[in-house]
């Protein structure tokens, strides 16, 4: 075996090395970005549902607010207003501080549209509910990005 052959033969290893570990890297990378875009379309989804059910809970409320509706009409728009408090309920994560002030904020607001004097109250704790779960659902936005850049 001549010295041609021995540098053909380290050549080949060499890249058969390399290969192996491009490969290796290909692999953990990819691993790595299906798992981010999994996470981060899943929270995407999660951000859209909790958006959509506060400002149904509030529209809800809203209508229910003005009593002139029929009873039928007033009974249905019930059982929608606590279905959508609970799935905003169940869209928060239990211990965090910001997440239960949001509970607590579509809680109160329940209790004070069903008081029979709810006019007072009512449209500045909609207000204050819709603000909170907005700038939520902003740092919730933030994070977001912030994963999906790799930071």
């Amino acid at each position: 075996m001549g010295s041609n052959d021995a540098i053909a033969i380290t050549g080949i290893a060499v890249t058969f090395v390399v290969s192996v570990a491009n490969l290796i890297y290909s692999l953990r990378t990819n691993r790595r970005t299906v798992f981010v875009n999994t996470v981060t379309t899943s929270r995407l989804k999660w951000i859209d549902t909790l958006r959509d059910e506060v400002s149904e809970f509030i529209a809800v409320t809203t209508r229910l607010s003005d009593h002139s509706s029929p009873p039928d009409k007033r009974a249905e728009l019930l059982l929608q207003r606590d279905t959508l408090l609970h799935q905003i309920v169940l869209h928060l994560n239990p211990v965090d501080l910001e997440d239960q002030r949001i509970k607590t904020l579509a809680t109160r607001t329940r209790e004070i549209s069903d008081k029979k004097d709810a006019t007072v109250d009512l449209p500045s704790a909609l207000i204050e509910l819709r603000d909170a779960t907005g700038n939520y659902l902003k740092k919730e936005w933030n994070r977001v990005k912030n994963e999906s850049e790799g930071r």
